[in-house]
């Protein structure tokens, strides 16, 4: 095993680090299919594979500076895309159920309190840094029905708490700066090479990639570790 890594301080992403968003997207689209196929006599699987070639072209392939993670984007380039003529109501309807399934969908390790209050015995401080949901709110909601998010320090949404958008190192600079501590300091566990790791990487901080919930994209970066697990974390953070 390499090296131990310092840290006096952890800033975790939150979707698919800590919580697994992916699978509560695949749920939320699948209501969406339902309805859409029920109404125009679609078959599930041409839909799918229509709303994720909709999400690639308003999110996935959209530049990481300019990237918003905007569902509604989503629906409207399907309607766009397979002519449903769905009126500005009916989308914001498909809109709605999206962001409620998740916001109800919320899934995670039954150990990972207990593996945040060891790092927090061990004297570590902890971050949070998340993007904004887009939709006002939402991600605070959802980090608040979570009996976890009380053990963070400090928590920065992206978007919101601060104008910055995750996709640069000053939402992880003003973090590190919140919890007391110097970037040099602090280790970032996330689930995005190009944006968790880079960022981080820029920042001038130590980066953890993790694959639990997703295959890892290509950054510029080489992360300090690879995990599975937030487990894994008790064994190399010193």
């Amino acid at each position: 095993m390499s090296e131990k890594i310092k840290a006096k301080a952890l800033i975790f992403d939150f979707d698919n680090t800590l919580v697994d968003t992916h699978t509560a997207i695949s749920g939320a689209y699948s209501e969406i299919i339902k309805r859409l196929s029920e109404r125009f006599d679609l078959e599930d699987e041409r839909l799918k594979e229509e709303i994720f070639k909709a999400q690639r072209e308003v999110i996935d392939d959209v530049p990481l500076e300019k990237r918003e993670y905007d569902r509604k984007k989503v629906i409207k380039k399907l309607n766009e895309n397979l002519a449903f003529g769905l009126d500005e109501k009916e989308v914001n309807e498909l809109a709605e159920l999206f962001y409620e399934f998740i916001l109800e969908k919320i899934t995670y390790p039954e150990y990972t309190e207990e593996i945040l209050e060891t790092l927090k015995k061990k004297g570590k401080k902890l971050g949070l840094l998340t993007s904004s949901d887009v939709r006002p709110g939402l991600k605070k909601e959802r980090l608040n029905r979570l009996g976890f998010t009380r053990l963070f320090d400090a928590v920065i949404i992206a978007g919101e708490t601060i104008p910055q958008r995750k996709n640069s190192p000053i939402p992880f600079i003003e973090l590190s700066r919140l919890l007391g501590v110097k970037p040099a300091e602090t280790v970032v566990i996330g689930d995005r090479a190009d944006s968790d790791i880079d960022n981080a990487k820029e920042a001038g901080m130590k980066a953890i990639l993790i694959n639990k919930y997703l295959a890892p994209n290509q950054g510029r970066y080489e992360p300090d570790y690879t995990i599975h697990d937030i487990k894994e974390l008790l064994y190399i953070i010193d």
